[in-house]
Parts: C-alpha cells; sequence; structure tokens
C-alpha cells in the first residue's frame, strides 16, 4: 500500500483546514504524525473533557526533569486537528519522530565528551546573487525567502500567508508544497547536522513499520521541510547506519496547559508564530463573510476597553478600508497587513502607541489552554492544583493583580501558598510594596502563570509530593549547598514566611553554626537584615520567632565590637561594597525595641571622628546620624566644611559628598549652609582635579529625585549670598557676582540641567 505525505507548517490554520479536508478524502488506515513518539500513550486525552488548546505535550527525562521539551498545540494546529481526526475516527495513529529517550542521551553524551553532533555540509551551496540570501546562516533560518523573492515578495512570512494560511481553496496544497521542498532541498543542498539526519532516518522507519504492519493507505502529516526525504526515501541500509548503537535513557511525556504568547516566534520558540490571535481568528471564520467586521470590532472593543475612543461608525470605516487595500492589493481577503492599516487610519489617527495594545491582547492573545484534571501527573502538581482551587486562585496567563489581607485566614493561606512556590522555583506570583505605606498585615502581589513552571514542578517533586513537604526539602537541600550567612538568613525569612517549621530548626542551626565559623563583620551585618524582619513582623504571621532574638543580639554585639577595626584601611572598591551593608543594617536596627540602634550611632559619631575612617564610609556616617536627630544643622556644616577643605585631595571629598548625599538631596534644599560650600568647593578645584571628580559627583546628583534637582537648580543663583549670611550669623557679605556666574553652569552640569 501507499503512503501519502502531508507537508505542512506547525501552526498553519490553512494547513490545518486543508489537511482535514485531505484526510476526509484520503480515509488512511493508519496516520503517523512529526512528534515525539515518548508521548504516544498521551494521544487519547485530547477529546477527554476539559482539554482545552493551546496545550502542550511537556517530555522530560524521568532522571533529570530538567532535561525536558515541549511541543506546543492550538486549536489551528494541523497536528491537533489530525490527532482529533484520527481519535475521533478509531484511526490507529502514532508520533514518528526521532525518540527523546535517544536524543537526550545523545545530548548528555556530548555533552560529557565536549564534542558535538554538528557535522560538515555535505555539499555546497550554490551561488548566490544580490537579490538572494547571501549566506548559509540566512538561508538555514528562512529557506523560503528564496521562494517568497522568486513571486516578488520580501517577506517570506507574508508570502506563507499569502499563499497558504489564508487561501480559501485547500485543492493541490500538499502537492504544490512537496513540489516547492523538493526543489528548495535539491538546489540549496543546505548542511544538515546528524542530529537531524537521524529525525529523518528515524521517520522512515517508523512509515516502513506502519506500511508493513497496516493494509491500505498510510497519511504522513510532518513540517513542509522534511516532506521530500520521506516521500522518497533513501535505501534502508542508509538510515540503519545513522540508527545504529543508540543510547537510550528513561523519558516520560504528560499535557500541560500552553499559552499564545508561548507560541510566538519572539518568545524564542523555533517554529513560532507571529500572531496566534490571528490565526485563531482565521480558523474560525476564514469562510464567514463578516471576517473583518468581526475582528475590527474586537479591535474597537480592545480600545474602549482602555478607555479609547472606537465608534461603530469607527468599525464600519475601518472594514471598508481593510477591503478596499485588499481589493487594491489583489489579495481575496484581508489579511493583517491590511486589518493594522486599517486600524492605525481610523482608530488610532496614526498614532502607534494604541496599535501596541491590540498586538499584545487581539493579535498574540493572552489565552491560557487547560487539561482534564484525570490525566496522570505528579503528587506534587495534584496538591499545587488543589491548594490553587481551595483558595481560589486561577491561574491566568495575563497579569493579575493580588492584594492579600494577612489578618483573614484566606490571606494568610494565599500568602503562604505564593511564598512556597517561590521557594521552589515557581514564581507565580511577584511581591511588591503594600499600598498605603509600611503596614505589616497587607502584601500586594502580581500573579502570571508561565507554562515552563510545569518543567519546575516536576524537577520540585524529588523534594517532596506535597507542597509543604517539597518546600522544606528544597530549603534543606539550599541549606547544605555552601550558603553564605546572609544567603541563610535570607532563607530563614523565606522559610518564615512560607510557615514551614519543619525547615526553621535546621536553619537556626545552620546560621549558628555559619556565624561561629569567623568574625567576618560584613558577612555578620547582611545577615541582620533579614533577621530583623522577622523579630519584627513575625507576630502578623503567627510563626513564633522566640529563637531569632537571641541570634540576633549576638550578631548585633559582635558587630558592633568588631566595626572599628573591620574599617579600617579600607579601599575605594571595599568601602563601596561596605556603603548598602551600613544602610541595610542602619534600617534593620529600626525595626528592633533592642538598645542595639543607640550603640549604633555611638559608634558611628566615633567613626565620623576619625582620621583614618574612608570618606564614603565618614560621609555616610554623618548623614545617618544626621537623619537620627545626633547631629544638628550646624555640625554638619562644620563635618562637611572640614571634609571639602583644601588640604583634602579632590577625589576623597568627592567621596564623602556621595556617602553623604547619595539619594537625599533634600537635605540640600532645605538647609542652606551646605549648598553654599559644595558650590564653593566645586568653583575652587584646578581644571585637572574637576574632570577627576566630576562623574563621582555626576553620579551622586543623579540618584536625586527629579523635584530635588530642580528645586537644587533653581536656589543656584542666590545660595552663595544666602549661604554666606548664614554662616557668618546674619552679617552682610560682599558677593562677587563674577564668581558667582561662573560657577552656576558647573553646577548645573552636575544635575544634568542646562541653562534656561
Amino acid at each position: 500500500m501507499g503512503t501519502t505525505v502531508f507537508g505542512i507548517r506547525h501552526h498553519g490554520p490553512g494547513c490545518a483546514r486543508s489537511l482535514v479536508t485531505a484526510l476526509d478524502a484520503l480515509q488512511p488506515a493508519a496516520l503517523l504524525i512529526e512528534g515525539p513518539p515518548d508521548a504516544d500513550e498521551e494521544i487519547p486525552a485530547i477529546v477527554q473533557a476539559g482539554m482545552t488548546p493551546p496545550v502542550a505535550l511537556l517530555v522530560h527525562q524521568t532522571d533529570d526533569p530538567r532535561q525536558s521539551v515541549f511541543y506546543p498545540f492550538a486549536e489551528f494546529s494541523p497536528e491537533w486537528q489530525a490527532l482529533r481526526w484520527a481519535v475521533a475516527r478509531g484511526v490507529p495513529v502514532r508520533f514518528m519522530d526521532f525518540p527523546w529517550q535517544h536524543r537526550f542521551a545523545l545530548r548528555a553524551a556530548a555533552v560529557a565528551t565536549g564534542s558535538s553532533d554538528e557535522e560538515s555540509p555535505t555539499a555546497p551551496l550554490p551561488p548566490s546573487s544580490p537579490a538572494e540570501p547571501s549566506s548559509s546562516g540566512e538561508i538555514r533560518e528562512d529557506p523560503l525567502s528564496w521562494l517568497a523573492r522568486a513571486d516578488g515578495y520580501s517577506d517570506s512570512e507574508r508570502w506563507w500567508n499569502d499563499r497558504v494560511e489564508e487561501r480559501g481553496e485547500p485543492a493541490g496544497l500538499f502537492s504544490a508544497v512537496l513540489e516547492a521542498m523538493t526543489v528548495l532541498r535539491t538546489e540549496l543542498a543546505l548542511p544538515e547536522s546528524l542530529e537531524e539526519r537521524r529525525r529523518e532516518a528515524w521517520m522512515r522507519r517508523v512509515i516502513r513499520e506502519t506500511q508493513r504492519d497496516v493494509l491500505g493507505e498510510v497519511a504522513v502529516v510532518c513540517g513542509a521541510w522534511h516532506a521530500p526525504v520521506l516521500a522518497r526515501p533513501p535505501k534502508v541500509s542508509v538510515d540503519n547506519e545513522l540508527l545504529k548503537g543508540l543510547p537510550k535513557v528513561r523519558a516520560a511525556a504528560t499535557w500541560v496547559p500552553w499559552t499564545f504568547a508561548r507560541l510566538c516566534s519572539a518568545s524564542g520558540y523555533g517554529a513560532g508564530i507571529e500572531s496566534p490571535g490571528w490565526y485563531e481568528h482565521l480558523w474560525n471564520h476564514r469562510h464567514d463573510p463578516q471576517l473583518t467586521a468581526r475582528w475590527l470590532t474586537r479591535v474597537g472593543r480592545v480600545l474602549r476597553d482602555r478607555d479609547l475612543d472606537a465608534s461603530t461608525a469607527q468599525v464600519i470605516d475601518g472594514v471598508r478600508l481593510a477591503e478596499h487595500l485588499a481589493a487594491f492589493r489583489g489579495r481575496p481577503i484581508p489579511g493583517l497587513p491590511e486589518m493594522n492599516e486599517a486600524a492605525l487610519a481610523v482608530f488610532c489617527h496614526g498614532d502607534c502607541a494604541p496599535l501596541r495594545l491590540v498586538a499584545r491582547e487581539l493579535i498574540v492573545g493572552d489565552r491560557l489552554g487547560t487539561v482534564p484534571e484525570g490525566l496522570a501527573r505528579v503528587p506534587l502538581q495534584q496538591d499545587i492544583e488543589a491548594s490553587q482551587k481551595r483558595l481560589r486562585l486561577k491561574p491566568s496567563a495575563s497579569q493579575q493583580p493580588l492584594e492579600l489581607d494577612l489578618r483573614e485566614p484566606n490571606g494568610l493561606e494565599r500568602s503562604r501558598l505564593l511564598h512556597r512556590l517561590t521557594l521552589l522555583s515557581i514564581p507565580w506570583g511577584r511581591r511588591g510594596t503594600a499600598s498605603g505605606g509600611k503596614g505589616t498585615f497587607k502584601e500586594n502581589w502580581t500573579l502570571e502563570w508561565k507554562p515552563e513552571f510545569a518543567v519546575a514542578i516536576i524537577d520540585a517533586a524529588r523534594f517532596g509530593n506535597t507542597l509543604e513537604t517539597a518546600a522544606v526539602g528544597a530549603v534543606a537541600s539550599r541549606a547544605q549547598e555552601g550558603a553564605s550567612l546572609d544567603t541563610l538568613c535570607g532563607l530563614l525569612e523565606s522559610a518564615l514566611l512560607a510557615d514551614l517549621p519543619a525547615a526553621n530548626t535546621a536553619l537556626l542551626a545552620r546560621i549558628q553554626d555559619e556565624a561561629a565559623r569567623g568574625d567576618d563583620v560584613l558577612r555578620l551585618m547582611r545577615a541582620v537584615p533579614a533577621l530583623a524582619r522577622l523579630a519584627r513582623y513575625g507576630n502578623v504571621r503567627q510563626t513564633d520567632t522566640s529563637r531569632v532574638l537571641p541570634i540576633l543580639d549576638g550578631f548585633v554585639a559582635r558587630i558592633h565590637a568588631g566595626l572599628s577595626a573591620a574599617v579600617s584601611g579600607l579601599d575605594d572598591e571595599a568601602a563601596a561594597e561596605w556603603s548598602p551593608a551600613w544602610r541595610d543594617y542602619h534600617d534593620a536596627l529600626g525595626l528592633l525595641e533592642s538598645g542595639g540602634r543607640g550603640d549604633w550611632l555611638t559608634l558611628l559619631a566615633r567613626l565620623l571622628e576619625r582620621d583614618g575612617a574612608h570618606p564614603l564610609l565618614a560621609g555616610l556616617a554623618a548623614r545617618l546620624l544626621f537623619e537620627a536627630d545626633r547631629l544638628e544643622p550646624e555640625e554638619v556644616a562644620r563635618v562637611l566644611a572640614r571634609a571639602l577643605s583644601r588640604g583634602q585631595e579632590p577625589g576623597r571629598a568627592a567621596a564623602w559628598i556621595e556617602g553623604f548625599l547619595s539619594g537625599h538631596g533634600a537635605v540640600l534644599v532645605h538647609d542652606p549652609r551646605l549648598l553654599p560650600l559644595i558650590e564653593s568647593w566645586v568653583a575652587s578645584l584646578p581644571d585637572d582635579a574637576f574632570t577627576t571628580v566630576l562623574p563621582l559627583l555626576r553620579r551622586t546628583f543623579a540618584t536625586f529625585a527629579p523635584p530635588e534637582r530642580t528645586r537644587i537648580a533653581a536656589r543656584l543663583g542666590t545660595a552663595a549670598a544666602t549661604g554666606a549670611a548664614a554662616n557668618s550669623g546674619g552679617r552682610e557679605l560682599p558677593l562677587d557676582a563674577e564668581r558667582a556666574r561662573a560657577v552656576v553652569p558647573v553646577v548645573l552640569n552636575l544635575l544634568g540641567r542646562s541653562l534656561p
């Protein structure tokens, strides 16, 4: 019996429609589809209730789930329609691609040996003309560009849509595709990797086996590029030579939800398409006379949902414009380019920004598929889905804001779920800042479910069969991986937020052991913020933090005892490393009710007066003391004047300013003494010194909020006089207007502004 090969484009609605028509006419005895044979047992599930595309077959290595691959399907995918056609009619159907049980093993062997399965081309490339692709890489990436150019198109995507996906008559499509691909493969003779040749050899082996096993025609559905070598196979011995001695590992497969966004070529998917939403519309309405009106009505709805004007009259005008554009270009129906041009002119008045909304929400779409609950899954996935259902948190492919009130049982449980998933490297939710200030009983999240979480769930299943036990196992594993002290403290904070008491005891013991290994003050200082947050906010989550306080008190005492020696003789790089740790530590002590904050401020005051302190840290110490009302404005002016005195090296003076002012420009706005000091110091710098310190000063001023920089710039013309009067006790001092004007452009340059 014979074999009929149907070369298709993955996720092409025109190919899918033509394929169903061709299968109805052929009535094959068996159907073979390009796909993973490892997933043959999952094929019957496609007709189960609750299976709603887009979905994907996830194939993974059993003993290493991180080695995985997805095979996505949309309703308009030819493979999906072929599978449904066969299952609904009881026709034997199977996948025929090179099994991943071999491919995973071959890739692991290649990594272990440092080899590659890529081979040199077996035939030279034909010469290219200026109008043709000029490199083998470009040809391999898009061989259809040759056919598109021959047909007068500059874009192969548009050419394929016009000639294949949006055509109304399916007759003769597959014979034309086979002929075109045969010519391309023969004339271009593109180089092929060993893996690609093995794939095609395996497909031919499966075709031969099926021909022996069935009586009747065998239908083969494959990517158009493979069709010629499957329709006209080489000798069996050639394929056997390619497939002998293949290693093997265990592989498993399951169905998982997918999204339209992940079908896009922009997502990195090799067989991706540019417009899943438009292809779905074509699949559902290709022969509907109202195809254009339906699409532009949806465009108007998207714009109205964003409070943009989109009237019924504009929809009518858009339909007329799109249809006239199609007729002018000789197209049977308007394509997506005509739809977009009509929408841009009629709805958007030439502004592309609203059209980007349409592209994101309609042309691509945010559809998330579903799979039946009864399908075999790992127990961890079942537990996660049960928790989502119990807490009424439905996964969505679009970003969904969520505010949780931790005083309510449901809000607390939802928070625990999201924190536990984060510990398992499944970041379904991203934490934001709680609205209304720094309240401890609110959490803001942004939820977005991504298909690749399915791989993370399977990988995390090695830690446990329930979400709680898996999270505990993940914490224990990370704690034993040589984590630093601050990492362990952050892990403890995450474990407490996730309500994992079984992990807390082991983490506290690891923290104490790690802290006892040495007296690295910076390491201890970095660990304090997480512990301080636990001590302050633990009660809101009904968690026991009593064991944290003794550890925290011990850390604070050791930091204060060793800080002076630890910060002596620091270079610029080391000081830059200490600076953020100081700020975080200072804020953390503000959360505690112990006396550690007072001791810290006393220590800062002593460090400020030390000559050997690095100027970046000395400036930061002055800033922290000033914010804590331990340093009066007059004293701030005194230490700033000392730091900027003529005896100071300009680079050290600039570092002092950075430490004192970074991110805190308001002090220059509200205290009239400080800006004139900086202004005069800048004006007194020699040219070479000014060039040296300018990048540092500009970096400092760039951290100010725009309103602060505006107000500082507004004060520059009067700062010298105001500051002089303030520093002279109110006496009138002579003003050199010429010198004052000379410094204004310099300071404006520091602020990133120009003269009005």
